[in-house]
């Protein structure tokens, strides 16, 4: 499929620092289009970029892309459990000064990372670091390796199916019923239960007031409900929702804050809000960035 789509090779080989720093050349199922590495440079990512080839991102967010490296780890050049190898630029320009980082260069590289499983794919460098450094003392542990690779494939089969199960639904109501085809090239996510506050620039306390609706969210912009007219001095939101805590008995609210502008306004007939609001957002800082992606776009494996 990959290589019917656009005529490029089926595998990605790219330089990875390995075990000490040593490069190694890795190999997965290229998710980008022919000579995307020119265009990202040595930036990590992004939506921005646009250069996720077709059925690319079905495969980056099932990891099924990975696959490959089974032969990096017949090479002895990474290990099924570690932190994941880094490229050469972006060890130079972003992660060479975050504190501990070069911890993980004690130890091989692996097809599982810690961070990589239970964070998005856009996580700033500072927070996977943190939790790859917590779990490296753990890697010495067989039956920890061992229970980390059952965990991972049991939640990989489940994201395929589940990603499956989405594009068959949208084939069949696009291609046979006829239904609504969405246009957005970003996929859209409906948060339950997730709430907006709204702020001022002018406001130095940070406070934040007119509960309001977060209808959708994707990694541009989100579509809100609320009963306050929004002028240009309103120009932060605070993003919340209430999530469930893993093995325990209780939730906890999580949120992040972000900037904003209105793209587009409109009144609607509702009974319990007045006004729509598109509102394309900016994240104030990393840890928000996270929080957006990992709670509100739930991006992240498990």
């Amino acid at each position: 499929m990959i290589k019917l789509k656009d005529g490029g090779p089926i595998f990605y080989q790219g330089v990875r620092l390995g075990r000490n720093k040593k490069p190694f050349t890795m190999y997965k199922f290229r998710t980008l289009i022919p000579d995307a590495q020119k265009i990202i440079g040595a930036e990590l990512l992004s939506s921005k970029h646009n250069v996720v080839a077709p059925w690319g991102k079905f495969l980056r967010d099932s990891r099924l892309d990975e696959l490959p490296q089974l032969f990096n780890i017949l090479k002895s050049d990474m290990d099924f459990v570690g932190p994941r190898p880094e490229r050469p630029e972006i060890y130079e320009k972003i992660c060479k000064h975050i504190k501990g980082y070069d911890k993980r260069f004690d130890t091989k590289p692996g097809l599982i990372g810690f961070s990589q499983l239970f964070t998005p794919h856009s996580s700033p460098k500072r927070i996977r670091t943190l939790i790859d450094n917590r779990l490296l003392v753990k890697k010495q542990d067989l039956l920890w390796d061992t229970s980390i690779i059952i965990y991972t494939i049991l939640v990989v089969v489940v994201t395929t199916c589940y990603k499956i199960f989405k594009i068959c639904n949208k084939v069949l109501k696009n291609k046979i019923l006829g239904m609504y085809s969405e246009k957005r090239v970003l996929e859209r996510v409906q948060p339950i239960g997730a709430k907006i506050y709204i702020g001022s620039e002018n406001d130095e306390k940070g406070s934040f007031a007119y509960e309001s609706r977060l209808v959708d969210i994707n990694e541009d912009a989100f579509l809100m409900y609320t009963n306050h007219k929004i002028d240009q001095k309103d120009s932060f939101f605070k993003l919340k929702i209430t999530w469930n805590i893993r093995g325990k008995k209780g939730v906890s609210e999580k949120s992040a804050i972000c900037t904003g502008k209105v793209y587009k306004e409109s009144e609607i007939k509702n009974k319990q809000f007045k006004y729509s609001y598109v509102i394309k957002y900016t994240p104030i800082s990393p840890l928000n960035f996270y929080m957006v992606h990992q709670y509100f776009l739930s991006e992240s494996m498990v």
